[in-house]
């Protein structure tokens, strides 16, 4: 059964009849117009009512324009899910971000296979395009910097985020991509509109997604390979410099950092490789299934990703007195 619901109940089976064929939907009078919806809750994207869950921070004032950070879960999660699972209000109300946790279809996301290879995917499902309403739904009713346009994905959810980031007609202020890699039918057509950083935050032990990749002929990118792209993308032609961040809580896990230079201005890309590092959102998250492997504590993916955002790209204003 589909938990998004479409349209309202009298109607369900023929838009999804009309997305699965690829016919057009039935033009019904009463069919909701793009960015219809109650807000909080759900906004109508394409075929599809989409729901969602908004944060707001403390001292939000009419008049002073927030940044927004759009977190997206992985593949079987919910919005609200991801948010009880990442812990990550403290350090966004810190900053000032109105967050949104929106739910994929089927817990899955539009990530730019070629075959469907999500149940959104097959659905015909518009991510980006959600994401995109999303923004406009949220700037009507919330003082939204439409200029400061964050995006943090795990897993599929990373995947849908650098999808968005090559994509959108939105340029983002920048994105996180956690435990996730590009297809190579993205990367091959990726046109970004403008400089942004970019956070690639890995295990080296992802039972999911492997670091080294599956081979040259698999439509998934490796990391290191993900890395390059972005690399190409932000113009940064220089190597690396290298921060180590040792074990010191006893999780048998480290971190290196590294940073790539002579990108463009604006810019960044930077690569948090997790070493015994496993399927996860490294810092004082979870729980997590012990199937997905280690979690590190010797750096937090939310907080090392806002840091990168703040120091590069359009300045992150915190509220006043912060």
């Amino acid at each position: 059964m589909i938990r998004a619901s479409l349209l309202a109940a009298s109607l369900a089976f023929a838009p999804l009849l009309a997305s699965c064929t690829g016919t057009e939907p039935v033009g019904y009078e009463f069919m909701k117009e793009e960015g219809d919806g109650e807000f909080g809750i759900w906004v109508h994207s394409g075929l599809y009512n989409r729901e969602y869950e908004v944060h707001t921070p403390p001292n939000l004032t009419p008049g002073e324009r927030r940044p927004l950070m759009i977190f997206l879960h992985g593949a079987g999660d919910t919005g609200p899910g991801f948010r009880r699972r990442l812990r990550a209000d403290a350090a966004t109300d810190s900053r000032g971000f109105i967050t949104v946790w929106p739910t994929g279809l089927e817990g899955t996301w539009t990530v730019g296979c070629t075959a469907p290879c999500t149940f959104a995917e097959a659905l015909k499902a518009d991510d980006v395009r959600f994401l995109e309403t999303l923004v406009r739904r949220l700037a009507v009713e919330l003082p939204v910097d439409t200029t400061k346009v964050y995006l943090m994905g795990y897993s599929q959810g990373s995947q849908l985020a650098q999808l968005f980031a090559c994509r959108s007609d939105l340029l983002p202020a920048g994105i996180g991509a956690v435990a996730g890699v590009i297809y190579r039918t993205v990367a091959r057509d990726c046109s970004p509109r403008g400089p942004f950083p970019v956070g690639i935050v890995h295990g080296d032990e992802d039972p999911v997604f492997y670091y080294g990749g599956f081979g040259p002929g698999a439509p998934v990118m490796s990391v290191p390979e993900t890395v390059d792209a972005w690399r190409g993308f932000m113009g940064c032609g220089g190597g690396p410099s290298l921060e180590v961040r040792p074990d010191t809580v006893g999780d048998f896990t480290s971190t290196s950092i590294y940073r790539f230079v002579g990108c463009r201005p604006g810019s960044a890309v930077v690569l948090y490789r997790v070493h015994v590092g496993g399927h996860t959102w490294p810092g004082d998250t979870g729980p997590w299934p012990q199937s997905t492997g280690l979690r590190t504590r010797s750096v937090d993916a939310t907080r090392e990703l806002l840091e990168l955002f703040e120091g590069v790209g359009p300045r992150v204003s915190s509220p006043a007195g912060r």
